[in-house]
């Protein structure tokens, strides 16, 4: 009976534990930033649904935002409230039948606290005359909504696409999006305020690259994204800079399958490293069977793997990859110590067993010597001369004296 209770107060101390807003902002033409969501000074969190700032007002009128949108928002419980020294009990704005109202402030330089953490929220006002600046008076949203035609959301506000900050007010916002050819915007907020659009309407998106954005205006200006076919992207929205950064290739890249130990993400799944921008590169054993390319641990996520099912690949070879889609098509690989190199430009899997002993051990005598993947002595040269100009597309191993290094010439 006791072990019952007790789970009965844990289970209602965590369905009514506090849930506070991740920021509070001051707006108006008080602030500095003045009426603009997107210069409104954000507040420092001191803790949980506690926020501070220090700075100079101007005398007009000021009242609180928790996102770079109109609602909510927090003023006075009676409209031109004068902005004084003390305590004072604030008054939510939920829709847009509230009343709007707003403290009337005086010039000067003041410490604002909001703490939201009791039944009722409450703004404490104090002389800030001597303290430093506490807050930001250039601000981001926590998080936006890419949506569009272009989207997998479409045009439905309520499957917005969450794009969170990288970190605190940097202003940076990522995300990996399924592009197709339509219209493509990001909001603040679930909803049809303010946001990030176009410089020019219907600005074309054509893959990878980097686009300019602007916050939004009346003309509502947004992107047209001209793809063939639906693409994996990275999106990086950057506030700070004012663009938007279209990345064709992931970041990470894994090998997983019984190949490399099986199927379990914690336990087999080997990590390659990225050597370029789609390029990564992995050595180790490799055991005969099954495996295929992962751009995240997760088999919900993006997938490499062969043009057909069952392609077998040799200790060294080049293949084809391709993007898997509902055809689920793996390599078979066979057991050896090699190098792989998945190269997301040219689509390409290349094997490379194990040179050994036979390139490394060549004497220094201020030459380069370059093998192919068997070994064969390809080329002689000078060590001041550039290698890549007298070398057609492929894998290579270069020797300089007792020092060997992988090359690929593309």
């Amino acid at each position: 009976m006791k072990t019952h209770f007790l789970s009965l107060v844990l289970t209602v101390m965590l369905a009514v534990a506090p849930c506070f807003a991740d920021r509070i902002y001051l707006i108006g033409d008080a602030t500095p930033g003045g009426w603009s969501l997107d210069n409104a000074a954000l507040m420092v969190p001191a803790s949980d649904g506690v926020y501070e700032w220090v700075g100079d007002l101007n005398t007009g009128a000021l009242k609180f935002v928790t996102h770079h949108d109109w609602l909510p928002s927090y003023g006075p419980a009676t409209d031109n409230t004068a902005l004084s020294i003390g305590t004072v009990d604030l008054a939510l704005r939920s829709k847009n039948a509230d009343p709007d109202n707003k403290f009337a402030v005086a010039a000067g330089r003041y410490v604002l606290t909001i703490d939201m953490s009791g039944a009722t929220p409450q703004l404490t006002v104090a002389d800030g005359s001597g303290m430093a600046d506490k807050g930001f008076n250039t601000s981001y949203p926590e998080v936006i909504y890419a949506i569009g035609s272009a989207t997998t959301a479409g045009w439905t506000v309520n499957n917005a696409i969450e794009m969170r900050e990288s970190a605190f007010n940097s202003g940076i916002f990522e995300q990996v999006l399924t592009l197709n050819t339509g219209e493509l915007k990001f909001l603040h907020q679930k909803d049809w305020g303010a946001g990030y659009g176009a410089t020019l309407a219907n600005d074309p998106v054509n893959g990878s690259g980097v686009y300019t954005i602007a916050t939004f205006d009346d003309s509502d200006k947004k992107f047209a994204v001209t793809l063939a076919d639906a693409t994996d992207y990275k999106v990086t929205v950057n506030a700070v800079t004012g663009s938007m950064m279209l990345s064709y290739y992931p970041e990470h890249l894994y090998i997983i399958g019984p190949a490399v130990g099986g199927w379990s993400w914690d336990d087999n799944a080997k990590e390659m490293t990225a050597s370029g921008e789609g390029i990564f590169t992995w050595s180790g054993s490799l055991s005969e069977g099954e495996m295929k390319f992962f751009a995240e641990k997760d088999f919900g996520k993006t997938a490499y793997g062969a043009t057909v099912a069952g392609q077998e690949i040799a200790a060294t070879g080049e293949y084809e990859l391709e993007k898997l889609g509902a055809e689920d098509k793996k390599f078979i690989a066979s057991a050896a110590n090699v190098t792989l190199t998945v190269d997301l430009k040219q689509m390409k899997l290349v094997s490379e067993e194990d040179a050994g002993e036979g390139i490394s051990m060549v004497a220094a005598d201020g030459v380069i010597r370059i093998y192919d993947l068997t070994g064969m002595l390809r080329m002689t040269l000078p060590t001041n001369e550039n290698v890549t100009d007298n070398l057609s597309k492929g894998i290579y191993i270069l020797v300089n004296g007792t020092e060997t290094e992988k090359i690929i010439v593309y």
